[in-house]
């Protein structure tokens, strides 16, 4: 028999070696020769300078075809240094609203990097390890499985689009958010977020002032697009959890920024959706309702302002005021709807030469049944409900920015256009983020109960945690060993 101390010794002799011949190999592998390493890095500035070229050509040639060239070998250097680094600037890059692609598209930047996105993400998720990224996805895959009866219904090219560009924004954005939370990286893109919405608000206090205080719009930046950064912006400055890692006092001046943005927008819905996710935010998270009571009081003037915004607006034009022309895009929208009950008349019918005179409903539950028909309309139901309930289940530390952005972005569609992309885009990819956390969590914590006994036996829910789990055998134990003394003690004594 050999000692075990010469075991050891052998081992660590065997594993020395081991290593040395494995760094002897690494060793012989690296080229040596300097002629072999100036070839290579000559090789390499020569596909630099090769396409410089090419894009300089392009440049000349045809401006678009330049730009179109520049911007992808510029995406495609930044996918070999750092692939997630595409993944966090879909964040920020919900405000990127110029139009790609002829009038068949018709798509957004924000749209392409979201997608982009999604694509890196697929490579970066294990789904072993994210339950509730999972069930949140349950409603988009059966959604989207639905939507494929309505494109066989109607196979023209806008259909086949649309298909793809909800999967996009449904899907996509989602998955970044979560791969975002799992990378490290929330900070990041939290902060790159918050900054662009800050310059966009002071952009558009700007154009107000130069428009003599009327709605700021300035190129493919109209008030409600603006509008929608401006309420997402405010209720993640306000609500700012920990693990955001912005600092308080800079998530207060973006809020007030944002705040005055937003006013000189002039929109109403977003408006309305701001005082819909705080006072959800208030009533879900106790934290919140201790710091932030005073915007209760806050939320009456602007709800205030917003009636006698409508009540003016009607009443000096009445006929073509925002209201009027919803609810005539609504009425032309269900006689649409009349024509195929079942499955509608596709996604973007009104593209479509013999609707020109209908334009894209602003209401989700209308565009749903004139698009997809009572098929859809059901399948988008069964959507929210599995999207909202899956939030609802995050421990509330965790959740609760994700689902009331996400509770703000399912009511704004009742009042506006559901499925336009760009900014509305952002609650969608906080929410994922939201998810990629609270399956971290989790991971970290299956080997923690989520069950806390205490002294007197009663179970309490773990930090964080909406709901309990099952009471453990340690509290069953407790209450039989009370039961057992009681009954010792009252027995004798009959």
């Amino acid at each position: 028999m050999v000692p075990r101390s010469e075991k050891r010794e052998r081992v660590h002799d065997m594993s020395r070696s081991t290593t040395s011949k494995s760094a002897r190999v690494l060793d012989d592998w690296q080229p040596r020769n300097p002629v072999v390493q100036a070839v290579k890095s000559a090789a390499a500035w020569a596909c630099v300078v090769a396409v410089a070229a090419v894009g300089g050509v392009l440049m000349v040639g045809n401006r678009k075809f330049g730009f179109a060239f520049a911007a992808f070998m510029l995406a495609f250097g930044v996918f070999v240094a750092d692939p997630i680094l595409l993944v966090v600037i879909a964040l920020p890059g919900v405000m990127l609203l110029q139009r790609i692609g002829g009038a068949s598209t018709n798509l957004s930047v924000a749209d392409l990097l979201v997608f982009l996105a999604g694509v890196i993400s697929l490579f970066h998720i294990r789904w072993k390890d994210a339950p509730f990224l999972r069930q949140f996805m349950r409603g988009v895959v059966w959604y989207e499985a639905v939507l494929i009866l309505v494109v066989v219904a109607h196979p023209n090219r806008y259909n086949v689009v649309e298909w793809f560009h909800r999967f996009s924004y449904l899907g996509a954005s989602v998955l970044a958010g979560w791969v975002i939370a799992k990378s490290g990286r929330i900070r990041q893109a939290f902060r790159l977020f918050l900054a662009g919405a800050a310059v966009l608000a002071v952009i558009a206090m700007g154009v107000a002032v130069a428009l003599h205080f009327h709605p700021a719009q300035f190129g493919a930046y109209q008030k409600n697009s603006i509008g929608a950064v401006m309420w997402v912006a405010i209720v993640v400055a306000q609500i700012n959890p920990s693990w955001t890692g912005i600092k308080r006092g800079q998530a207060r001046i973006v809020k007030y920024l944002c705040l005055v943005g937003l006013l000189a927008t002039q929109s109403r819905q977003s408006a309305i959706l701001l005082v819909v996710a705080l006072g959800a935010a208030l009533f879900l998270s106790p934290e919140l309702r201790r710091r932030g009571k005073i915007l209760l009081l806050a939320a009456v003037p602007v709800v205030v302002l917003v009636y006698y915004s409508f009540s003016i607006n009607a009443r000096n034009n009445p006929q073509f005021n925002s209201v009027a022309i919803r609810v005539g895009q609504i009425s032309a929208a269900m006689h649409v709807w009349r024509l195929s009950p079942i499955l509608g008349e596709g996604m973007r019918f009104y593209n479509l030469p013999q609707y020109v005179a209908v334009t894209a409903p602003p209401n989700v539950v209308i565009d749903n049944l004139a698009s997809t028909g009572i098929l859809g309309s059901v399948a988008f139901i069964f959507l929210v409900v599995i999207t909202m309930r899956t939030m609802y289940r995050l421990p509330y530390t965790l959740g609760t920015l994700g689902l009331v952005l996400l509770l703000g972005h399912y009511v704004g569609g009742l009042f506006d256009i559901f499925w336009l992309g760009g900014p509305t885009v952002g609650p969608l990819i906080i929410a994922g983020v939201c998810l990629g956390l609270a399956d971290m969590d989790r991971m970290k914590g299956d080997e923690q109960p989520a069950v806390a006994v205490e002294p007197a036996g009663e179970a309490t829910a773990a930090p964080g945690h909406r709901s309990l789990r099952p009471v453990s055998r340690s509290v069953m134990a407790g209450v039989a060993a009370r039961l057992s003394a009681a009954r010792a003690v009252l027995l004798p004594s009959l």
